[in-house]
């Protein structure tokens, strides 16, 4: 058995096919990701369709994933989990403009664990929270103030107070 250059090829479509079909493939994603994560949430599963569309010279990909993931609730610091729905457009040509499209390969096999990888590091939660009522470990030591209409109390600086006492006569122009 000779080793794939593709780990994934579930993640995959076949170049030829595709362009010579000139028409639209769909791929089921069911991915069990193993080591994408940020450094508070982990990426544990991607699930849902793309579908990959010939227009020229250029291939088309679009569809919607639901990926899983799990990490620190950043008050609590209790394991918490969570789904994203990410939609997906991206753009393969032969030209690819860097951050804008990606390149078409050389191989037969248009491999999509590259650009999947990126968008589900970019869409994985920075700060995750288990949910919005969330005290933290200690909620009488340190609060959570999850009430934004309240305003903390603060003092008037005493090197401003006379400024206070001030009135302005709209008539006065000078």
């Amino acid at each position: 058995m000779t080793p794939s250059s593709n780990p994934h090829p579930a993640l995959s479509f076949d170049l030829p096919k595709l362009f010579q079909k000139s028409g639209r493939e769909t791929l089921l994603v069911d991915w069990h990701i193993e080591q994408l994560s940020t450094s508070y949430s982990n990426a544990q599963h991607a699930l849902g369709e793309l579908h990959a569309e010939t227009s020229g010279e250029k291939v088309v990909i679009s569809g919607k994933l639901f990926l899983h993931w799990e990490g620190p609730c950043r008050r609590c610091l209790e394991v918490t989990i969570g789904t994203l729905e990410m939609d997906i457009t991206e753009v393969y040509e032969d030209e690819a403009t860097e951050g804008e499209t990606f390149p078409i390969p050389t191989t037969e096999t248009l491999n999509l664990e590259p650009m999947l990888s990126e968008h589900i590091l970019l869409s994985l939660p920075l700060a995750p929270l288990c949910s919005s009522d969330c005290l933290g470990p200690m909620p009488q030591e340190f609060p959570a103030n999850t009430n934004q209409d309240v305003a903390p109390e603060v003092g008037i600086d005493p090197r401003w107070e006379a400024l206070g006492s001030m009135t302005f006569d709209e008539n006065d122009a000078s």
